[in-house]
Parts: C-alpha cells; structure tokens; sequence
C-alpha cells in the first residue's frame, strides 16, 4: 500500500489486532495505568531480563563458579547488542512507519495516562523486541528453566503492554523478535563460543575485578535500553 508514513504499512493483520486490543482502552482505568506503569519503568521490564542474565551466569551449586555453558550467555549477549544495532538501522532507512497511537487511520484510543512517546521514531522493526527476544534466547542452551522464564516475560510483560499503548504493531515486535533469534544463533557457532570462552576464562580468573565491572556496565545498558547510543544514532540520523 502507498501513501505517507501512516498508511503505506497498514495491513489487515496489524489493523485487526490494535482495533481489538484497542476497544478495551478506557473502560477499566487501573487497568490502563497498570500496564503504563509498568511499560513505563526499567524495573519491572528490561532490569528483569538483566536479572535472568545474570542468573543464568553463576553456577547456584558451585558458588564462585560460573554455569556450564555460560559461554553461550556472553556470546548471546553480543551478538543480541548486534540484532539491536541492525534493528535501528533498519528503522533509520527504511521508510518511515507511524506508531499506532500516532495513526490518524487507526483512530486509536489513548488507554487513561497514555502519551505520544517515540512520536518521531519510525516503529518497524522494533529494536526493543530484537534486544530482548535475543537475550531470552541465548539463555535457552544454559538454562532452559530461566530461559523459558525470560522469554515468557519478554511476551507478557514488554511487547503485549507495547501493543496495547499503542507503540508498536504486531508485525513491530514479530520482525525485531526474528532479528534478534536470528543473529543470535551465532553465538552457537563452535569457533565463536570457543573465542568467546577463551577470553571470558581469562578476565574471571585473572581479572575479576575488571570482568564484573565491565558485566555490570553492560548490565546498567542494558537496563536503560542503551538509551544514550540510541539517541546519539537519532540525533545523527535527523540532524538538519
């Protein structure tokens, strides 16, 4: 379909799910603020994620230790930043794609407390999705448990409150999602994990200090959703 950044991608998948999820707003206001609040903060989203992560790393019954397979944890994590990276710059060439609340055709009621955040991003792909989707993914190979979990709470908790504000389509969240499973099915190649070993042994043993520091400004990134690198890529990208 032709026309300006709202209507060139409008389709009937994306179109049937928002007007569904879309004919709930307002009618129950804690409800609406609830989901707010909770898209809204880094603690109950991508500061959980964090925690999954970090879990997945340390051995519970070896303390001290880290988990069989943690390799494919940190690996994962790189290659998840890759996904991330390649979901903005496709969101940065690609022609621009309005976000439901902002879609005059979609008339799309505001749920009690909503905003017009992101108004000047283009919404596809969602780069939040390929982040996350990445992460929850990686850390299947080690612990199938807490993976599980995290992908569990990606869906629920950070794309589903996404689609129900308006922020995002269906098919934002589905290509950054493919992205980010995609790329990181990297880290499963043999010569990489055995780099990545290599080096992750190395700074544990004989550098702690310097691996923990560096896994926690990794980790404060991640939690902000590397906010500072995504600004300073907009601000390039739109500076007149």
């Amino acid at each position: 379909m032709t026309g300006d950044g709202s209507t060139r991608w409008l389709n009937p998948f994306d179109l049937g799910i928002e007007r569904w999820l879309n004919h709930f707003a307002g009618h129950f206001h804690w409800f609406d603020r609830a989901v707010l609040a909770c898209d809204s903060t880094n603690l109950t989203t991508s500061a959980v994620i964090v925690f999954f992560v970090w879990l997945a790393v340390f051995d519970p019954r070896r303390p001290g230790r880290l988990r069989e397979r943690y390799e494919m944890v940190f690996a994962s994590a790189f290659f998840a930043m890759l996904g991330t990276f390649l979901a903005r710059v496709l969101a940065l060439t690609l022609p621009f794609r309005a976000r439901p609340i902002a879609t005059p055709a979609l008339a799309f009621i505001r749920p009690a407390g909503g905003s017009l955040v992101l108004i000047h991003w283009s919404a596809f792909p969602s780069d939040h999705a390929a982040l996350f989707f990445a992460l929850a993914a990686g850390l299947l190979p080690v612990s199938r448990r807490i993976g599980w979990a995290a992908v569990s709470w990606v869906i629920l908790v950070m794309c589903l409150p996404r689609l129900y504000l308006g922020v995002h389509w269906p098919t934002d969240l589905l290509a950054g999602a493919a992205i980010g499973i995609a790329v990181v099915q990297l880290a499963r190649i043999p010569s990489l994990r055995a780099l990545t070993k290599s080096k992750v042994d190395f700074l544990y043993q004989q550098r702690p200090a310097l691996f923990l520091a560096l896994f926690f400004l990794w980790s404060y990134e991640t939690a902000v959703l590397f906010d500072d690198i995504r600004r300073t890529l907009f601000f390039w990208a739109y500076k007149s």
